[in-house]
């Protein structure tokens, strides 16, 4: 469970070519060049964090090009507050995994948005709603999960809830930390929305997608009775073809913590739960910011990037694979 006593500092944005203005101790960042902001999160091969890297201990491409003026700061030192938007699947097949997402709200604020960073929550189900906007108040946070409601019995326009979400995180100054957290199933019901265009948007926007999974049909084996869906008088064939044919569909979790360099954690009961939303806080006060300005260059879509570290063979680094290409 959570203690009381938890501490967490916000990391400190340095960038090269960068004015820093603070106002009323909110840094902004005004820059005539774009700025690539790149959090990564390093770790031996058994998961723990690797501390004391220094920046001349990284090397990161930009297309395959080894980045020259990589500025980098740790969790302990740096300013950048962190906005974090959390997407609540609000589905009546979610109920039973519901009864646990009301009791983690008070993790939030502490845990992931640190003292000086901002949170807001919305739902899914057969539609998109923001339920609170950006506050640093936990009460308001844990408030705001507590009345999540099922709604829509099997509708989880999962795609939609990514899009909104990115659009929330886009009114955070630039040189916020942006991540999205999302509370529900691994694939999609019923969005507009294309997958291509929901990683797209969370490219361009800088967001890291964390995806907190479970499976609706796990949760409602282990909920208690009071928690459990009611379930249908009459066998429903089609539905069970129904959802024979969405697991053929694409695993939009793993494929948003892939392309945005998040993670993807699964739950089953809420043990499971606040260990991963620790697992998660954990890391996003453990990585290193690197920042760089991109040289000039051709390519006027999308850029790969990748890290390494060159003075630990034995270093995992994960970071976001890439970024667009400002025009």
């Amino acid at each position: 469970m959570l203690a009381s006593n938890i501490q967490v500092t916000v990391p400190r944005l340095l960038a090269g070519l960068a004015c820093v203005c603070l106002w009323a101790q909110e840094p902004t960042i005004r820059t005539n060049v774009p700025l690539v902001l790149v959090p990564v999160s390093v770790t031996d091969a058994k998961g723990k964090s690797i501390d004391g890297l220094h920046a001349d201990d990284f090397i990161l491409y930009d297309d395959n090009v080894p980045q020259r003026g990589v500025r980098m700061d740790t969790a302990d030192t740096v300013l950048a507050p962190v906005a974090v938007a959390i997407a609540i699947q609000s589905s009546g097949i979610s109920e039973p995994a519901l009864a646990s997402i009301h009791r983690v709200g008070g993790m939030i604020q502490p845990l992931v948005a640190g003292d000086r960073g901002q949170a807001a929550v919305l739902t899914y189900d057969g539609e998109v709603r923001v339920l609170q906007e950006f506050t640093r108040d936990a009460g308001l946070i844990n408030g705001a999960f507590e009345i999540v409601e099922p709604r829509t019995i099997k509708t989880a326009r999962m795609l939609d809830a990514v899009m909104q979400g990115v659009r929330l995180l886009e009114t955070r100054p630039q040189n916020y930390r942006r991540l999205l957290i999302v509370l529900g199933e691994s694939r999609d019901r019923g969005s507009k929305a294309k997958l291509d265009q929901a990683v797209e948007a969370a490219e361009r926007a800088g967001v890291a997608i964390y995806p907190l999974t479970y499976s609706a049909q796990k949760t409602a084996w282990t909920a208690r009775p009071s928690d459990a869906p009611a379930l249908p008088e009459e066998p429903d064939y089609t539905g069970a073809i129904l959802e024979l044919g969405r697991l053929a569909t694409p695993n939009a979790a793993e494929v948003f913590a892939k392309s945005t360099g998040g993670r993807h954690l699964s739950f089953t009961r809420l043990q499971g739960l606040e260990d991963s939303i620790t697992k998660l806080g954990e890391e996003v006060h453990s990585q290193y910011l690197l920042s760089f300005v991109p040289a000039e260059s051709k390519n006027k879509g999308y850029h790969r990037i990748s890290v390494d570290v060159r003075t630990r063979g034995d270093a995992v680094v994960r970071a976001r694979p890439g970024y667009w290409a400002q025009n």
